[in-house]
């Protein structure tokens, strides 16, 4: 439609002088268009013009055409931009994807906070459902969890959605970002267990959270204005593998992030989990030493 959520503003040209007239366009609540002058502090016309239906553009061209008194075509406008608030734009600018100039390169965080989370048992969900509820499920997980990261974790710097796992990334690890980063933990825990899991038996959620060393980098595309960022390293590897060996509603912890003090734990129970350490890909010596979990209670 012409008449945006925020942009409201056109021009039209008099097909028969070639005048073009900025327009200040509004929609009142009960389908009323308002069309007036765009240059001036106070307009010199305003035109209301009624419809019995919400109207496509080709009818408000018509309506302003009608208004004005002569045929008019809207100028085309290269320069689109949308508005957002600051929460919005907070939020996007931590996606890979950006458009804004919030340019990171070549940086190196020694102690970043890495938390990844990851749905139990979700294949088997796969084999025994429908694509309309593997769908819904999965919309709903990432949308939630996308809303629970925007309101627990906003000192975090980036999160990504990966189908039925996320993961989010703070630069640093200090008493504050860990906090936040449990309370996305915990606060997600208990919606999918009282509600998005409660349908389908054997789902769960888990996790890992590390403090570790990463790399954040960006590229921009060649023909648009659009940038891609992302974050490597071995903070993000050990938390991917580590997560694999928590169990539902487990988060497991390596041992730098469990010895700063900032995340009560206790040592898993049993030693098959400790000794499977040793079997994952990649990791550390000092990381395969043992499998340290969240302890809530403690707290």
């Amino acid at each position: 439609m012409v008449i945006g959520v925020t942009s409201r503003k056109i021009i039209m040209l008099n097909g028969k002088t070639g005048e073009q007239i900025p327009l200040a366009l509004e929609f009142e609540p009960d389908g009323t268009l308002i069309v007036a002058d765009a240059l001036s502090d106070v307009p010199r016309f305003v035109h209301r013009i009624g419809f019995d239906r919400f109207p496509t553009d080709e009818l408000v061209y018509k309506a302003i055409s009608g208004a004005l008194g002569a045929p008019h075509e809207p100028v085309p406008c290269r320069d689109r931009t949308v508005e957002l608030d600051d929460s919005a734009l907070a939020g996007l600018s931590k996606m890979p994807v950006d458009i804004f100039d919030n340019v990171y390169l070549d940086e190196v965080e020694n102690e970043a906070l890495v938390l990844c989370v990851d749905i139990r048992n979700f294949s088997s969900f796969l084999c025994a459902h429908e694509e309309e509820t593997v769908f819904a499920l999965i919309k709903d997980f990432t949308s939630n969890f996308l809303s629970c990261v925007n309101q627990y974790g906003c000192a975090c710097s980036y999160y990504k959605l990966m189908g039925d796992g996320a993961i989010v990334i703070w630069d640093k690890t200090t008493e504050n970002t860990a906090r936040e980063a449990l309370l996305v933990f915990d606060s997600y825990i208990d919606f999918a267990n009282e509600s998005l899991f409660r349908p389908y038996e054997g789902l769960g959620l888990a996790g890992a959270l590390v403090t570790e060393k990463v790399f954040k980098y960006e590229i921009s595309a060649e023909t648009s204005q659009l940038k891609y960022r992302d974050y490597v390293g071995y903070g993000i590897n050990l938390a991917c593998r580590l997560q694999c060996l928590a169990r539902k509603d487990q988060l497991a912890i390596n041992g730098k992030l469990a010895a700063t003090g900032l995340v009560p734990f206790v040592p898993a129970p049993g030693g098959k989990r400790g000794a499977d350490l040793c079997m994952l890909k990649g990791l550390k010596e000092e990381d395969c030493r043992e499998l340290l979990l969240y302890n809530p209670i403690s707290r």
